[in-house]
Order: C-alpha cells, then sequence, then structure tokens
C-alpha cells in the first residue's frame, strides 16, 4: 500500500523494501510449514501447490493492472486493492491456519499438537489411538535431538554442509536456468519478436504467467508419482532444450549483431536495433535510426520489429513457442522442486535454518541474472546468451544429481535419521 500512496521515490523504494523482505521471508516458510503440515505420501504435492498458487497470482495481478490501467492514477488503484486484498486473506489465514504439529512438539505443546493432528484429519480415517501413535512418533524423534543444542553455525558442520550445498546448488541452478528473463523481460523480447504492441504490454507476462501456471498445475499429478529427481531431470533437459532452440531462433532476428554501435545506422536488423536503447526502427526505410536524429525528422519510430520476411515470421513464432516450452518446462518441476527438496532435507531443529539460507541463495542469483540480463545480451548477444543459460543451467544439476536423496514417500524424521536417505542432515554434537 505504501507503494501505490507514494508521492516520491524514497518512499516508493521503502515500500518496495517492505515488500520484498516479506516476500523473501515468505518463500521461506511456506515450504517448510507446508512440508511440516503434510502426509509423507503428499508432501511434494502439497509444497508444489504453493509454486501453483504463486504462478496464478502472476497473471491474475497483471491482468488486474491492465484492467485498471485506465487513467494515470491506475496504478495506485492497483496497488491499493491487492494490498487490501492481501490483508483480508493474511488475516483469515491467522485465525484458520493451525501450527505444525511438529514445532508444537518442539516447543513441549504435546497436546496442542494431537488436536492439530485431529483437526487435520477426518476422524473416520485416524481414530483417537492413531492420532496419539503419530504424535508419540513425531516425539520421541524430535526427542532424539535434544542436547544438541541447534545453532546456526551447525549448518557449515561436516555433518550438514553437504545437505546444505545440494539446496543452495539446486537454487542457484533454477535462477541460471534463465527463467529470470524469460519472464521479466517478456515484454521487451516480444518487441524485438514483432509480437507486442504497445496498448497490449501486459499479455505476454499473463500468457506466459498462465502457462506456468497449467505446467506447475499438471506437475502435481505426477511429482509423489515419478519422484523428485526424475521429475528434476526431466524438467532441466527440457528446459535447457527449449533455450538451445531459442537461442538458434534469435540468430535469424538479430543475428549475432552486438549493442555497442557507435551509430544507430551500424544495425542492419530491426532485433538488434530495438536492443539499443538510443535507437529505434523506421519502418518505411528499413533502417536503424537514433531518437535524436527524429527531432530534426518526420519519420516515426516503430514500437516493435514487423514480420516482413519468411525468416524473421519464422524466426519470431520459433521463439514464441520455445519461450513458452522452456517456461513450461521450468515450471513443471526445477520452479518447485528446489523448495520441496530443501524442506526435508533437515531435522527439525535446523529447517528453517537451512530454508533461510536456500532461499537467501535463491534471491541472491535472481538479483544477479536480472540486473545482468540486458548487459549480457548488448555484449554476448541473445544467441549467446541462451546458450549460456541452457549450459548452466544443466552444469548445475548434474553437479549435484548424484548427491540428491530420493525422498518421496519417506516421513521427514526418517529422511533425516536415515543415512540411507540422506547422510548429511542429522545434527552434529
Amino acid at each position: 500500500m505504501l507503494v501505490g500512496v507514494s508521492t516520491n521515490y524514497t518512499m516508493c523504494i521503502v515500500g518496495r523494501t517492505v515488500i520484498g523482505v516479506a516476500l523473501g521471508v515468505s518463500s521461506m516458510i511456506a515450504p517448510v510449514y507446508i512440508g511440516e503440515l503434510s502426509p509423507k505420501e503428499f508432501r511434494g504435492l502439497f509444497i508444489t501447490f504453493n509454486m501453483v498458487a504463486i504462478n496464478l497470482g502472476m497473471p491474475v495481478g497483471y491482468t488486474l493492472i491492465m484492467v485498471l490501467n485506465v487513467s494515470e492514477n491506475s496504478s495506485t488503484c492497483a496497488f491499493i486493492i491487492n494490498s487490501l486484498l492481501c490483508l483480508c486473506l493474511a488475516a483469515l489465514l491467522f485465525m484458520l491456519v493451525p501450527n505444525s504439529p511438529r514445532d508444537l512438539i518442539y516447543r513441549g505443546k504435546f497436546e496442542e499438537a494431537k488436536a492439530v493432528i485431529r483437526q487435520l484429519n477426518h476422524p473416520k480415517l485416524l481414530s483417537e489411538e492413531d492420532i496419539t501413535s503419530q504424535a508419540d512418533s513425531l516425539k520421541k524423534a524430535i526427542q532424539s535431538e535434544e542436547g544438541l543444542s541447534p545453532k546456526f553455525s551447525q549448518l557449515f558442520n561436516a555433518s550438514n554442509r553437504k545437505a546444505l550445498a545440494i539446496s543452495c546448488m539446486l537454487q542457484v541452478a533454477k535462477q541460471s536456468s534463465g527463467f529470470s528473463a524469460l519472464q521479466y523481460f517478456s515484454v521487451y523480447l516480444f518487441k524485438i519478436l514483432g509480437l507486442t504492441k504497445t496498448h497490449a504490454s501486459q499479455l505476454p507476462i499473463i500468457l506466459l504467467g498462465l502457462v506456468q501456471f497449467l505446467a506447475a498445475a499438471a506437475s502435481l499429478g505426477i511429482i509423489d508419482r515419478l519422484g523428485r529427481k526424475r521429475l528434476l531431470l526431466i524438467s532441466t533437459m527440457a528446459m535447457a532444450a527449449g533455450l538451445v532452440v531459442l537461442g538458434g531462433s534469435f540468430v535469424a532476428i538479430t543475428g549475432f549483431d552486438q549493442v555497442n554501435k557507435s551509430s544507430c545506422n551500424g544495425y542492419t536488423r530491426c532485433g538488434s536495433c530495438l536492443l539499443d536503447t538510443a535507437c529505434g526502427w523506421e519502418t518505411q526505410t528499413g533502417l536503424c535510426l537514433s531518437h535524436e536524429s527524429l527531432l530534426s525528422s518526420s519519420s516515426q519510430l516503430s514500437a516493435s520489429c514487423p514480420m516482413d520476411t519468411v525468416r524473421s515470421r519464422a524466426g519470431s513464432w520459433l521463439a514464441v513457442a520455445s519461450i513458452i516450452f522452456s517456461l513450461g518446462a521450468f515450471s513443471l518441476g526445477l520452479g518447485s522442486i528446489p523448495w520441496v527438496i530443501q524442506s526435508e532435507m533437515f531435522s527439525q531443529a535446523l529447517r528453517s535454518r537451512a530454508g533461510a539460507v536456500a532461499a537467501i541463495s535463491n534471491w541472491i542469483f535472481s538479483y544477479i541474472w536480472t540486473v545482468s540480463f540486458l548487459h549480457l545480451a548488448f555484449v554476448m548477444t541473445l544467441p549467446v546468451i541462451f546458450w549460456l543459460y541452457s549450459f548452466l543451467v544443466v552444469a548445475a544439476i548434474t553437479s549435484v544429481y548424484w548427491a540428491i536423496p530420493e525422498t518421496t514417500g519417506i516421513a521427514l524424521e526418517d529422511i533425516a535419521r536415515d543415512a540411507s536417505y540422506s547422510p548429511t542432515c542429522s545434527l552434529e554434537k
């Protein structure tokens, strides 16, 4: 809401900072909480629901902005409406959502934990004896950790650092896939492809958000059947293949032109011309002109590239298909599985701390790749940067794939205790 009512740059930055902190904290807490609350048979499904909701929220939010974009105060209205909806939803969840039974037992509230287990299960499916037995099992597993005095530094001891490295590397791989570039710069890319006009600039983000939502929803039915590792591998390889094709399609659109020309006349293709913010494409003459030159000319520059040749049309539609395929493959597994695995690999005492470190890795690399995309595209060219993303995501996943435990259908306490599944999850004395 502070962003919506801001009257100066400082207020806007303060509001964005608050939003960023809240988003970072929630991204760490949500997978941990859902994982602790879920039955082991459907834990992957329930944690993935979190990503499905996020992927649904993005196109809904952008649609709201586009619908309300009818006046100069439209952005203010959108922010205020969104903030009020979030406040109402948060208040409702605060009243209805129970604490995790594992966390309650860890804090010595055994009877409250039994009440939550009873609340989460239908009486016909789980008798009172079953509830007591389940709570006792959790209590014994958590009591086995007593006296180990969990500290943040414990994460970096020999018994936990491997699991922490896997969790962080999965987040790094996720961000190194080029996901941020495809999502955040989709309007920019679609203008180069000649498929976006100014009045419909939000449409690519909305459509791609729907693709991600459908792919994430499709993963709900298979993540606990195929297993985390297999789905992660399928998703990664599919996205890498899509990025390779995407890079090839941009060869036909922008070529290998670096955006470092001293004059706009040096660009011979519309795609590379529009990459340079100082230049624009004059459709009638087919020339790249500087915006300054228009001051003494009656020419008008196009907001997007025309698809006036067979090569440009084929390259544009192939690029669109590749973007859709790559983001769909990402949301199928690579987008959610790192959050699932990091919430499963650690004991109760260290789970939230490990999740925080992994989430920090995620957001740091999200910032790095988002900020660096345009600079890399200018220097390395668009085809090369997408091929680089393909190489990096495959290299990152394969470097840790052999060490990732398959946690499907296994209780959290068993994952932490059983060395055959995760030799690095227990606390070190």
